[in-house]
């Protein structure tokens, strides 16, 4: 509607333009002039500043698209550098966390190997994580898995030549020897699918909330003295045979990102393997 009105206009001063011009030779053709442009002068100018911004679009339209490629160009490297500072970040964090690890056991060069958390085992319960570590790199099943503070976090379940599953201490088909450490007082550590518990404990044991748990050697299976959890709950019925214990594990096991693979330790190496033949001396 408005380029309409905007169209009748400048037919009409295109008319008088050619009135003016037909009445020019006439001896008050200069006054008339006058007259028509003093009416004529701020239409004009309306109508200049009504179509100017159309004019500006359609005279800048090339450097209006040159401008916009340009933005999208920008835009496309701030993008791949925010990428980029992402991907840096997460690298250091990885070292960082590495380096943290290595320094809660010491300087202890060939006993351990750092591997960063792939997956988790998303089924209720199963408590089990991919790592990318494996038999190339001196992993072996049954080897203990460390986490922050040189906490166990689990142990090696399964290897193939670059992945490791590992099983937490909280998977419910986890179970582990283990030794109250105030009282020296022996038990089996169970994962339950969502926490720990003493499993054997006897009636009346001295434990009590906030006793660490330690690994035990008995069996072999893993080295004594890593730490494992913290007892947060002793209850039991007079009739009961066991005291009932919960434990909590020292480490977050649900925030794993990166642990240690304890590599020098061979499960079940330092127990002899058959009785000794009657007669032997034991000597080579």
């Amino acid at each position: 509607m408005v380029i309409v009105r905007q169209l009748a206009w400048l037919s009409a001063l295109a008319l008088g333009a050619v009135v003016l011009l037909a009445l020019s030779p006439l001896p008050q053709a200069g006054r008339v002039e006058e007259a028509v442009s003093s009416v004529v002068a701020p239409v004009a100018a309306s109508l200049r500043s009504a179509v100017r911004p159309v004019t500006d679009v359609l005279l800048n339209a090339g450097q209006l698209e040159r401008l916009a490629a340009e933005n999208a160009e920008l835009r496309r490297v701030l993008t791949r550098s925010e990428a980029d500072l992402a991907a840096l970040r997460e690298e250091r964090t990885s070292a960082q966390q590495a380096a943290a690890l290595v320094a809660a056991v010491g300087d202890r060069p060939g006993q351990f190997v750092t591997a960063s958390v792939l997956a988790r085992d998303p089924a209720p319960g199963r408590h089990l994580l991919l790592v990318d570590r494996g038999t190339r790199h001196g992993v072996r099943a049954g080897q203990p898995v460390l986490g922050a503070g040189a906490t166990l976090v689990g142990v090696v379940w399964h290897v193939d030549e670059d992945h490791a599953r590992i099983r937490l201490l909280t998977d419910r088909d986890s179970a582990i020897s283990g030794t109250i450490q105030s009282s020296r007082t022996p038990a089996a550590l169970a994962g339950t699918g969502s926490g720990l518990r003493l499993d054997f404990v006897p009636h009346g044991a001295a434990v009590a909330a906030g006793d660490v748990v330690l690994t035990s050697a008995l069996g072999g299976l893993l080295p004594p003295g890593l730490l494992a959890g913290k007892v947060t709950r002793v209850h039991s019925a007079p009739q009961d045979l066991h005291e009932t214990i919960e434990v909590e594990p020292l480490a977050d096991l649900a925030r794993l990102e990166a642990v240690l693979v304890m590599t020098s330790f061979t499960p079940g190496a330092t127990l002899p393997l058959s009785e000794p033949r009657p007669g032997a001396t034991g000597a080579p």
